[in-house]
């Protein structure tokens, strides 16, 4: 839930514990080999990923780093990086994410009222205290692959949720895949259950976040499991929690409703026996036949 204190305030403490709970678990793993489930990634790929990420956030305010205008070309970006790292084991990739996270936050600290900001992924520009919660959600999403492969509990929390999507807002417009999308026109309202609302709009394939206005679709979603749903695995491990914020990131076009979100014309889901949601909705004024459905995310 939104409060009145800043994002930073918010999103500060949340990444500090929540890398603390990441650095720690890779601290106590035996096999950096072990498999991540239903990914190409070990556990050491997945922990490789995050050490190369961290640097990223403090690298582009300065101008630095390696980005992409087209987010396809972000896997290759991840796989170049990751080669560079050679035979670090799990214990010096923990000790690399604790040094350089506490360097990134200094330096944002440093920036004051008014940073500088930089083009993401995807070429939208974001505020490096903002960008925070797009690296909040590297270290949440991967660290529950990596507990999946050990077997390790890894809870998401709610609030997390709500601020790795407040983090991706900015740049969910160089998301969309705009050759897919074109043509589709609607307002869509995410309801996070217990957090924010989130309102998007598409003007013929082009996205708008934090719009005014009756939405044409009401989402309502359990936080944790809808993150989980929209990072859902792809090739290379999984896809960037800047594709986390993306409805249909998971399942462009949403052929049925998921079990974790119900789509409604009125805020407020009906359920099923079982605790399943139901989905019912305002057809959008155009877009594919399946509905509802946001256009394409890559």
């Amino acid at each position: 839930m939104r409060t009145t204190s800043t994002y930073p305030e918010r999103v500060l403490p949340a990444l500090d514990r929540v890398a603390g709970r990441f650095t720690t678990l890779l601290d106590s793993l035996p096999d950096p080999a072990a498999p991540v489930p239903g990914s190409a990634w070990s556990v050491r790929d997945a922990a490789a990923h995050v050490a190369t990420v961290v640097p990223r956030y403090a690298d582009g305010p300065e101008g630095r780093g390696a980005w992409t205008e087209d987010p396809r070309g972000l896997a290759a970006i991840n796989e170049e990086q990751l080669r560079a790292f050679g035979t670090a084991d799990l214990g010096e990739l923990a000790a690399r994410v604790r040094r350089d996270l506490v360097a990134l936050v200094a330096q944002v600290r440093a920036y004051g009222e008014q940073p500088p900001t930089f083009r993401f992924h995807g070429g939208e520009r974001v505020r490096p205290d903002t960008a925070l919660g797009i690296l909040l959600g590297e270290l949440v999403v991967h660290g529950w692959d990596v507990a999946r492969a050990a077997r390790r509990p890894w809870p998401v929390e709610p609030a997390d949720a709500e601020l790795i999507l407040e983090g991706c807002e900015p740049i969910l417009a160089g998301w969309v895949d705009r050759d897919r999308a074109r043509g589709h026109t609607a307002t869509y309202a995410l309801r996070l259950r217990g957090q924010g609302t989130h309102r998007w709009a598409f003007h013929d394939g082009r996205l708008e976040v934090e719009v005014a206005g009756r939405p044409d679709v009401w989402i309502s979603a359990d936080p944790a499991t809808i993150l989980l749903v929209f990072t859902s695995a792809s090739r290379s491990g999984r896809r960037s929690p800047a594709a986390a914020c993306s409805p249909g990131a998971a399942a462009p076009g949403w052929p049925s409703p998921w079990p974790a979100a119900s789509t409604s014309p009125e805020p407020g889901p009906r359920r099923r026996p079982g605790g399943a949601t139901s989905a019912r909705g305002r057809r959008p004024r155009s877009g594919p036949g399946c509905w509802p459905a946001p256009g394409g995310w890559r």
